[in-house]
């Protein structure tokens, strides 16, 4: 036996205006309480405060699309039971994998008659808590045809999403308050969380309490002209030093902010290496600087006491030579008389001894009479 959820609360999510009327009207009609949302951040907002039944998502919307709504819807556990309808004019060009998104069917728009039946059996299939066809079935898919510039469209979209889903640095594109409604992968990465984690959430809240000011303070003053922080003064999301780029851009219709992130924290800590180490080989180089000093200081004293020394030398050099040149030698044998004592120079010739001495070796002589002498004299 089936058993059957009353469906009380609908939920339906397009950024059309015409599109939300037609679906608050009629489903109101049928006794449902109704609720609409403009795009998926809205409707982030509203499901914080309101449980539906059922929701209706369109695919297109700005501030996140209906696929990455419906993955986060599916990701919220209070969600569990809500039962997912994609709800899209694009079913026929986009090809949905409504399984593969987490939604439970899909209608494509077409003719309101037709819709209206097809809104009639997607609640009575979430009242009976079972799917009565395929979940890639999209009904009303024989009354509509694909569109070649929807597909341009829809594939220039998904080439730029991919792009920016292989560089390496970090992009975000938020809401003028700092809601974040796009992240790529190597956003995800750094934060650490899946997309569906990170939608709808407060950019600054991935910052620190002391950074946040700042980044507050950028949100609000950031316009046409591209904002840098973090080269001069450290700037850290996760833990890591980054070079935070913001830019401001709109079109015919809303606002939004750019944000490009480039991760500088193996730079910086590269950066603080070579500082550190021309900082260690300046001081190497004083230290080397005073150390030569101080040994040339020494070796100059040295130079200045060795000549000291050396002028003592020559000094005492000169001061022997003089000496040597006062006094003269006598050498080897000297013929003296026996009885007279006088020598015999190198001529043969006999000269008194005192006489010879004078030549010889420049003594002087001073006469006198000795005791004994003067006792015979």
């Amino acid at each position: 036996m089936d058993t059957k959820k009353e469906i009380k609360k609908i939920l339906v999510v397009d950024n059309n205006s015409v599109i939300l009327r037609l679906m608050s009207h009629m489903l109101e009609e049928m006794g449902y309480e109704v609720y609409t949302a403009v795009d998926g951040l809205d409707a982030l907002e509203i499901l914080s405060g309101f449980l539906p039944d059922v929701i209706f998502v369109d695919l297109v919307m700005p501030k996140i699309n209906g696929e990455k709504l419906c993955r986060i819807v599916r990701s919220l556990p209070e969600m569990e039971g809500v039962f997912l309808v994609i709800f899209s004019a694009i079913a026929a060009e986009e090809q949905v994998d409504v399984k593969k998104i987490g939604a439970d069917a899909c209608i494509a728009k077409g003719p309101f008659k037709e819709i209206r039946e097809h809104v009639k059996k997607v609640i009575a299939m979430a009242a009976s808590q079972r799917p009565s066809f395929p979940t890639w079935e999209i009904l009303g898919s024989e009354s509509i045809f694909e569109r070649e510039i929807t597909k341009e469209l829809l594939s220039t979209t998904k080439h730029f999403e991919i792009a920016l889903n292989r560089i390496s640095d970090v992009f975000f594109e938020l809401t003028p308050e700092g809601k974040i409604v796009y992240a790529n992968e190597a956003a995800c990465k750094m934060l650490g969380l899946v997309e569906e984690k990170v939608l709808s959430l407060r950019f600054e809240n991935f910052f620190s309490a002391e950074q946040r000011p700042v980044i507050e303070k950028l949100l609000l003053q950031v316009d046409s002209e591209l904002v840098t922080k973090g080269e001069d003064k450290p700037l850290f999301m996760h833990d890591r030093q980054i070079l935070l780029n913001m830019l401001a851009v709109s079109d015919l219709t809303q606002r939004f902010i750019i944000v490009i992130i480039h991760d500088i924290t193996e730079r910086k800590r590269t950066e603080t290496q070579l500082i550190k180490q021309q900082e260690d080989l300046e001081k190497l180089v004083a230290e080397r600087t005073v150390a030569l000093m101080e040994a040339n200081t020494k070796l100059q004293q040295d130079i200045v006491e060795r000549k000291k020394l050396y002028d003592q030398r020559e000094e005492l050099n000169q001061q022997l030579e003089n000496a040597l040149a006062k006094v003269k030698t006598l050498s080897g044998f000297l013929p003296i008389c026996s009885a007279c004592k006088k020598i015999r120079d190198d001529k043969g010739y006999w000269q008194q001894l005192e006489a010879y001495l004078v030549k010889h070796s420049g003594t002087e002589f001073s006469y006198s009479i000795c005791p004994e002498c003067s006792k015979k004299l």
